[in-house]
């Protein structure tokens, strides 16, 4: 059956419009692909003009002594670890860590760390920051198994669902659900994520707005 999108007027004037949640989750991710595609062409751009690139040096502290790239720029630049913190806004404990291996933490935290060192983005990146999960046991995650067999369940290849009825479902939601993304991550590091992994979905979460959108894994 069709569903034709009703549209009404809010109180303040502002023109509103009601269409199905799949729909509305179809639409959002069409944007998220629009512009990451567009930021794949802006370092695209920026590398073919000569800016955005690694230089040598860096690479070659990388390659010779074997240092992560965080380490490799900071040296590059001159700085030592409290100054690259202080130009950050982060703690030189944290710093350390990161170029230690430990991983970088959130994106932001790396998007400030390139701000900071004039390096792009995606020059920091280093896949020695990015362990692997370990396994986890199928008991662990025995708490999201509602919610893996609300999914399997539905047979759709899109639901979205606001964190109440998640909560609901599992018997509620540690603050971390709703606060920090990375809780919602899709490798089965994570005894939540099998909640849905399981049943062939992954999760892309909505903090703002406080939903999530689990999508089948093709």
């Amino acid at each position: 059956m069709s569903y034709e999108p009703q549209t009404f007027a809010a109180p303040d004037g502002t023109q509103m419009v009601v269409l199905p949640a799949a729909e509305y989750a179809r639409l959002k991710l069409l944007a998220e692909d629009a512009e990451d595609v567009a930021a794949a062409k802006a370092i695209e751009a920026r590398i073919l003009g000569g800016e955005g690139t690694m230089p040598g040096e860096v690479l070659d502290m990388m390659l010779d002594e074997g240092i992560t790239p965080l380490a490799a720029w900071r040296r590059y630049r001159g700085l030592s670890q409290a100054a690259l913190a202080s130009r950050a806004a982060l703690s030189q404990a944290w710093v350390g860590r990161i170029e230690a291996g430990g991983g970088f933490g959130s994106r932001d935290t790396r998007r400030r760390l390139a701000a900071a060192l004039d390096a792009p983005v995606w020059a920091l990146e280093d896949e020695r920051l990015e362990p692997a999960p370990k396994p986890v046991s199928p008991a662990k995650g025995r708490k999201f198994w509602p919610l893996r067999d609300h999914l399997r369940k539905s047979g759709k290849s899109v639901i979205v669902m606001n964190f109440r009825k998640v909560s609901a479902l599992v018997g509620g939601l540690p603050p971390s659900a709703t606060n920090h993304r990375p809780w919602w991550a899709n490798h089965h590091g994570n005894s939540q994520a099998r909640g849905w992994m399981d049943a062939g979905y992954e999760a892309k979460p909505d903090m703002a707005r406080g939903f999530v959108t689990f999508s089948r894994i093709a």
